[in-house]
């Protein structure tokens, strides 16, 4: 049986996915393919290289660490809301902006952040290696602007595979590639497990993104617009998780995309998850490895 791996996006607490690999790590579990969205594909994609999940927790920390005032000028970004207002990072922005009165500065440019600094992340992270470097076979995913479509990309710069699969719509530029505008994979699959089909048959998803409550205070035009958009998001991360076998979905709905100073108390909680369900997991596992026997046996009997 072939094992796939799908990490969902989530800014910062998609390093519970750290947590979720740390206790498969335990029981020794051998992954044949990783497919991450936007910081799931980070994740993954340190993974795939080396697998070695102390390694990976490693390296973040490090960056995290060295590269303190870049992700602290994003995450404040995302502070000074209420947690309902954090819910949506489209929200958020919109309304930043909107206070400051910033409309007439930032409408001309593609972007509300300099790139520059996390381009450096992302190419200390990920230097010069390519999707073939990987030890896991490794794909993530982008949508392109010009076609409204799921691209997925899985050849050539880890690095720009990466930075295109995390370039939030608003935030970041988008990544031309050829014919292709691409931004963040998870405006139309935040949860990639699809991808994963034609090579596998047993596909684990980590969702780590939390239930989202439809505010019953709708007052004006935006209000209507974010709630249409929270609906529309809901519906699409439901749709992806039943693409999983097995869904891990570690408890970090309290903590924002711009939460990353709280890396260990996210990763604990995708550790927790992974082994509240392990029972449930081995059980789906063990089934499914003796399936074909079973039916086999099955059609001798009749």
């Amino acid at each position: 049986m072939r094992i796939g791996l799908a990490l969902g996006g989530g800014g910062a607490r998609a390093f519970a996915h750290i947590g979720v690999l740390r206790a498969l790590e335990e029981i020794n579990l051998k992954v044949d393919y990783i497919v991450g969205t936007s910081m799931g594909a980070v994740i993954g994609g340190l993974y795939a290289l080396n697998p070695q999940v102390n390694l990976v927790e490693s390296l973040v920390r490090e960056f995290l660490d060295r590269y303190k005032k870049d992700i602290f000028s994003l995450a404040s970004y995302g502070t000074d809301y209420s947690v309902e207002e954090k819910k949506l990072f489209l929200e958020k922005s919109f309304r930043f902006v909107k206070d400051l009165y910033l409309w007439n500065l930032r409408i001309i440019k593609p972007y509300l952040v300099n790139p520059r600094p996390f381009f450096r992340i992302f190419r200390g992270l990920f230097k010069s290696s390519k999707f073939s470097d990987c030890q896991i076979p490794f794909l993530c995913v982008a949508v392109d602007l010009f076609e409204g479509e799921v691209v997925v990309i899985k050849s050539g710069s880890l690095f720009r595979g990466i930075v295109a699969s995390c370039a939030l719509p608003g935030v970041f530029p988008p990544l031309r590639v050829k014919d292709s505008l691409l931004v963040d994979g998870g405006i139309l699959m935040p949860l990639p497990a699809r991808v994963l089909k034609p090579y596998v048959n047993f596909i684990i998803g980590v969702s780590v993104e939390g239930p989202l409550n439809l505010s019953k205070n709708i007052k004006n035009t935006i209000d209507i617009l974010f709630t249409v958009d929270r609906i529309r998001y809901k519906s699409i991360i439901e749709q992806n998780k039943r693409e999983a076998d097995f869904i891990f979905s570690p408890s970090v709905s309290s903590y924002v995309w711009s939460d990353f100073k709280n890396i260990d108390k996210i990763i604990e909680e995708g550790y927790r998850e992974t082994k509240r369900k392990m029972n449930n997991f081995r059980k789906k596992i063990v089934k499914l490895r003796w399936l074909p026997f079973l039916s086999y046996i099955k059609r001798f009997l009749l």
